[in-house]
């Protein structure tokens, strides 16, 4: 008797960034939230073009409200987005980024941090490649001369027998393994937006096939330099000079190149405090930010304010996600590896996105 073949549920990392959608068959119907390549969502049935995905993660408390709507508990206030993480903390991997409006379902709270579930569709093309096949062992269905089952044509999802042992796993692809070294050459397998910093707004869209060397990398996201050519009429100068999408790593590991540079850093808020001797780098009683990031990273970043700051400052909530705009003063501290920014302007996240 032949073994009975069932779809399963399982995570795979994703070979191409890909969005979430609510509905399978349109690329213009309402997307749910965005998924890097790499991530590894539980995937499920297919139709035709189009694969099943199951989110789950946790969010902030702040960054969703209650709803009722369509069976759903939950919804993303957020106009920015919010960050899906793997544990409920703001250093946990980010999964994704849910799309503001997107219904959730609650799954569990702890400390101000809400675990979620969300189920949508992605294009297959992002999906991963289905295993090449094993050889199966000899069955008794195969030992008497009966014909053996037949594969499922390429594209369907992984599944699994009650006779068989399960396939290895497929091989990363080329863009997908941007986690390698710096200065390795890689090449993207779908087309993909780029972003200026990670979580942030996107510059354009890159095509597939682009070609371009990796040079740095933070949680999920690879900074990546490429090369081209545009016409000089479509140029003019830059405008306020700040140097976007710089991470703390590089700046701790090259100081001499961005001490005294203007950086551009999306920082969650943490509170207001006064630099005493344990801060060398600040002038004692010095007000300065106490911010975490840049995002994605964990660490901290010292903002010192001016008085004239403090009362824009004021009106900030603790956990609140900002673009800080400053001069680079130090590349860490005497005692911690914190970098120290000079405030020139803030915005929340939420404006910035706009």
């Amino acid at each position: 008797m032949a073994a009975l073949v069932v779809p399963a549920l399982m995570p795979a990392a994703l070979r191409a960034q890909a969005v979430v959608f609510r509905d399978p068959g349109s690329t213009g119907g309402v997307q749910l939230a965005d998924l890097p390549a790499g991530a590894a969502p539980t995937l499920g049935q297919t139709r035709g073009d189009w694969t099943e995905v199951t989110l789950q993660g946790w969010v902030r408390s702040a960054a969703v409200s209650p709803s009722t709507r369509d069976g759903y508990d939950l919804v993303v206030n957020v106009r920015a987005g919010e960050t899906l993480r793997a544990a409920p903390n703001a250093g946990g991997a980010g999964v994704g980024r849910l799309r503001y409006g997107v219904l959730l379902r609650r799954v569990a709270e702890q400390n101000g941090w809400i675990q979620v579930r969300r189920t949508g569709w992605i294009q297959r093309s992002a999906a991963p490649a289905k295993p090449a096949p094993t050889k199966p062992a000899p069955t008794p269905a195969a030992a008497s001369g009966k014909p053996a089952q037949t594969a499922k044509p390429a594209g369907v999802p992984a599944e699994s027998t009650a006779s068989a042992a399960p396939a290895a796993s497929p091989p990363a692809p080329a863009a997908a393994s941007a986690a390698s070294a710096s200065g390795d050459r890689v090449e993207l397998a779908a087309n993909a937006p780029i972003y200026a910093a990670p979580g942030a707004g996107t510059l354009g869209t890159l095509q597939r096939g682009a070609s371009g060397r990796t040079v740095g990398q933070t949680g999920e996201w690879v900074k990546v330099q490429l090369e081209g050519w545009v016409r000089e009429s479509d140029l003019k100068a830059a405008a306020g000079g700040a140097l976007v999408g710089v991470t703390a790593a590089e700046v701790r590991a090259n100081p001499d190149r961005f001490v005294g540079q203007t950086v551009e850093w999306r920082v969650q808020y943490i509170s207001l405090q006064t630099a005493d001797q344990l801060r060398p780098e600040l002038p004692q009683g010095q007000p300065y930010l106490l911010v975490r990031g840049p995002l994605p990273e964990a660490g901290f970043v010292y903002v010192s304010v001016r008085r004239d700051q403090l009362p824009q400052v004021r009106t900030l909530q603790p956990l609140q996600e900002l673009v800080v705009r400053g001069v680079l003063r130090a590349a860490q501290t005497r005692y911690l590896p914190t970098p120290v920014l000079e405030l020139v302007s803030l915005r929340t996240a939420e404006a910035a996105a706009q």
